[in-house]
């Protein structure tokens, strides 16, 4: 073991266990749940016992874990303890390697280092905390490392009064969990249980009150890392001597409470400020923006000093405090200019889950001021950096519920304002391509922040140099746009009196119009990478927690493209309405200008764990919706045929044919009994007005190709690719469905007209049927088409050719008159008779027997 004789002395003993500690033996033997381990060590044991009484607190841990592999043996051969030697000491008790069941002690072997352990002081927080390492060396997979230690002490700010909590679940699985707690009977002490329906073992011994929490096995449960920060899922035994919040408040009185007289440089500054100032609102910004300003943020939280703030003058005259020192010396400014104001404690990362923990000092991490001015309302961070604007502006933080410090609180205060106003920014985007498609286009980004977005821009901009966010800047966009440069150096707008700032971006894309792989055309790209952002898909869909949301944002981003060249656009607005979020993109511009407006509002920091199937579902919605592209067909010399075949048209038509004579030959087995008719004799045969529908079937497949050969080169792979295609010159959503539905039309009227036509010829008794079949289909198929056509952009001649309804009442007429007659008709009953296979003869009715007449003889 490796210390100084006076540095082990200092820092930490090594001692027999405490008399007061219920022995607890780690499990020689378990069934190790391979499946739920990630560390690579599985949690034999964790034993967890506190006593307090007159002589303090003592905190006993003993642990076991064992390697499961080399992953675990480097968990398990480092241990940290930590302590915080201004009011604690550390004493190990047992230390030791179990191999193969053989115990090796290693207490007086290891090497021990005890390091200032100062974690936050990237925050600037000196908190005084130490932490023992200890190196375990020689261990293998398979070992079981076993310790032992205490930590005896309080922090002396909270007097006697006792508090504190022990989790009851871990991310990890345990083999056995040991709590046991010790507190003295005659202390007011409230016990809760959370999030677990068992409660613990209580007994008394001596005059002490003892709670017992032993299970074994522990499952584990790890949430995902986009929890909500507030959601605390785990069970806990939670203990406080603070029988609610208002002790709690009643406690922090004394430590936020003004001086009743300020030093000279502050008091300078009081009668400056209010010699300066027009309004209580104007003294509290001049005030805020003092202490913002003056001192900085850095924290000396060694022992009573991480909960008790500095005099205000000290903090003054050494220019550097904490949100203590800072917020009290805000308070003490507003209380000598007559302004009502209270510190205000909060937690800024478990924020409303606060209101689920049992009332104690310790459960805030952080302490803002709430001011009141004319009735309402100001929630102001003395820690942020000078906020501009005006009170109204100036960005209010809320982590969800507050405890002010004052004598008359008596529970949590929500912080929200209702309604909660939403972060605000917007982007605009301009494409300038107008030179030419094979010229540059000039891109230029300006976005404007507001309120906290703004503040949080600025802050950006002060502690980044102009080169670094430059490269960031282009760095982002150059992910969607290839070989983006910039065009020139960005430029600040800063609205301070309106917390707004402007940042534009100067930019040139070299090859905005890039050629397709067949170099047949240019396409151009727009993506929507703000909005995007928004859009994340959650870590996990099947989880064990909510999905935290950012604060309520009203992000606008408004794409202007600037065309070379006239180019349809087709307005177009899609909405994606969720209990989280909407979103509305809609599309428009002129004849030379391309418009893309996306507009995204978030209504709620989180996703409820119910809701998440159908808050992932409108996202995907939502992303598929951003993002557009444009096609410019080149000017190529005539493509050959082959280039010009469009092989999935031609798939699709011959395997529709194939099915349709399939059900053809199906059809004309179609066999249905001729009527209950005697057929006229005069009447039979394909005479007087059957030849005009006869000529009408003879006439239609002419009719139906003759219709359809003028669009074939439709279906072209350039025209195909330029009308269906989104981005092509002439794309609309309804090109694609309107080609397809004439292709099959004209295929199935065809096939259809050519069966009938053969029946008709020859007499089938299924004619009538099949006629009147064909007729419905005839207009059905003109009725769609008449309305694909009228919702098409089509323009000059060959609208008004194509919108004309003419041919369609026509054929609404044909089948009304011809209808009735193959109804109705004698002559259409007498001719087709026919059938496909030939029927049995009707057997002759039966008749009675003639009755033998019998002569009576004479009477």
């Amino acid at each position: 073991m490796s210390w100084g004789a006076d540095a082990r002395a200092a820092d930490y003993r090594i001692t027999p266990t405490p008399a007061w500690v219920t022995p607890i033996t780690t499990a020689s033997r378990a069934v190790v749940p391979v499946g739920q381990i990630s560390s690579g060590a599985y949690f034999l044991l964790g034993d967890f016992q506190t006593r307090s009484g007159p002589e303090g607190r003592t905190v006993f841990r003993h642990l076991a874990a064992q390697a499961l592999n080399d992953k675990g043996v480097d968990a398990i051969a480092n241990i940290e303890l930590l302590f915080e030697p201004s009011h604690q000491t550390l004493h190990l008790h047992m230390l030791a390697v179990i191999r193969d069941g053989q115990r090796i002690d290693k207490l007086r072997r290891a090497t021990i280092r005890v390091l200032q352990r100062e974690k936050e002081l990237e925050y600037r927080i000196y908190d005084g905390r130490k932490s023992a390492h200890i190196f375990l060396d020689d261990i293998r997979t398979g070992d079981i490392v076993e310790y032992a230690y205490s930590v005896l002490g309080s922090n002396p700010v909270f007097g006697t009064r006792e508090f504190g909590s022990q989790s009851l679940q871990w991310a990890v699985p345990m083999e056995r969990l040991h709590v046991r707690l010790l507190l003295p009977a005659d202390r007011d002490m409230r016990i809760a249980v959370r999030n677990s329906a068992r409660q613990p073992l209580v007994r008394m011994i001596g005059s002490h009150r003892e709670y017992v929490w032993d299970e074994s096995p522990l499952a584990p449960l790890a949430l995902e890392l986009d929890a909500p920060g507030w959601f605390d899922p785990y069970p806990a035994l939670e203990w406080s001597e603070f029988a609610d919040w208002n002790a709690v408040a009643r406690w922090a009185v004394p430590l936020y409470r003004p001086p009743a007289q300020l030093g000279p440089s502050l008091r300078a500054k009081v009668l400056s400020i209010e010699q300066g100032a027009r309004s209580q609102a104007d003294k509290v910004l001049a005030a805020l923006r003092l202490v913002q300003g003056d001192v900085r943020y850095l924290g000396v939280e060694i022992g009573t000093g991480s909960f008790v703030p500095s005099p205000p003058d000290r903090v003054y005259d050494q220019r550097f405090g904490d949100c203590k020192d800072k917020t009290l010396l805000l308070l003490s400014l507003l209380h000598h200019m007559g302004i009502d104001a209270q510190a205000a404690l909060v937690n800024t990362v478990l924020t409303r889950g606060i209101s689920d923990t049992s009332p104690n000092p310790a459960a805030f991490n952080h302490v803002l001021a709430h001011v009141k001015i004319g009735g309402r309302s100001y929630w102001l961070d003395p820690t942020r950096a000078p906020q501009p604007g005006s009170l109204e502006v100036v960005h209010q933080p809320d982590f969800g519920r507050a405890l002010l410090v004052s004598d008359a609180t008596r529970e949590l205060l929500p912080m929200q304002r209702d309604p909660a106003p939403a972060l605000k920014r917007r982007i605009d985007a301009q494409f300038d391509a107008r030179n030419g498609f094979d010229q540059p286009a000039r891109l230029t980004v300006t976005t404007t922040s507001e309120g906290r977005e703004a503040e949080e821009a600025r802050n950006l901009l002060a502690t980044t140099s102009p080169d670094a966010l430059q490269k960031q800047y282009l760095n982002y966009y150059a992910r969607y746009y290839a070989g983006l440069r910039v065009a020139q150096a960005m430029a600040i707008s800063d609205d301070t009196g309106h917390n707004r700032i402007t940042v534009s971006e100067y930019y040139e894309i070299p090859d905005f119009w890039p050629l397709a792989e067949d170099g047949s055309r240019r396409e151009a790209s727009f993506y929507s990478p703000e909005v995007m952002d928004l859009l994340r898909l959650p870590s996990s869909t099947v989880r064990h927690s909510p999905v935290a949301l950012a604060p309520p944002l009203d992000v606008t981003l408004v794409t202007e493209v600037l065309l070379p060249e006239s180019w349809p656009i087709k307005a177009e607005t899609t909405r994606i309405d969720d209990a989280h979020f909407t979103l509305e993109r809609r599309i428009g511009g002129d004849d030379r200008r391309l418009i893309l407006t996306d507009h995204f509002r978030s209504h709620v920091d989180h996703v409820k764990m119910d809701a998440i199937p159908s808050y992932v579902a409108n996202l995907e919605r939502a992303r598929n919706a951003l993002g557009y592209r444009l096609f410019h067909h080149m000017n190529l010399p005539p493509a050959t045929l082959a280039e010009r075949f469009n092989w999935m048209i031609a798939l699709l038509a011959a395997m529709l044919t194939g099915a349709l004579v399939w059900l053809a030959v199906r059809l004309y087995r179609y066999d249905p009994p001729p009527g209950n008719f005697t057929p006229i004799p005069a009447l039979t045969g394909l005479r007087g007005w059957l030849l005009l529908p006869a000529l009408n079937l003879f006439l239609l497949p002419f009719r139906l190709v003759s219709d359809f050969l003028p669009s074939i080169n439709v279906y072209a792979v350039p025209t195909w690719i330029r009308l269906t295609h989104p981005g092509g010159a002439g794309y609309d959503p309804l090109w694609a469905p309107a080609l397809l539905f004439e292709l099959v039309a004209t295929l199935t009227l065809g096939t259809l007209a050519l069966l009938t036509l053969v029946l008709f010829l020859k007499r089938r008794s299924s004619t009538p049927r099949v006629f009147i079949a064909l007729s419905i289909g005839i207009v059905i198929s003109q009725s769609i088409n008449q309305a694909l056509v009228m919702a098409l952009p089509l323009t000059g001649d060959v609208a008004d050719t194509l919108r004309n309804p003419a041919e369609l009442i026509q054929s609404v007429l044909f089948l009304a008159v011809w209808g009735t007659y193959f109804l109705r008709s004698q002559r259409v009953k007498s001719t087709f008779t026919r059938t496909w296979r030939p029927r049995p003869p009707e057997p002759l009715p039966a008749t009675a027997p003639l009755e033998a007449t019998q002569a009576q003889p004479a009477g």
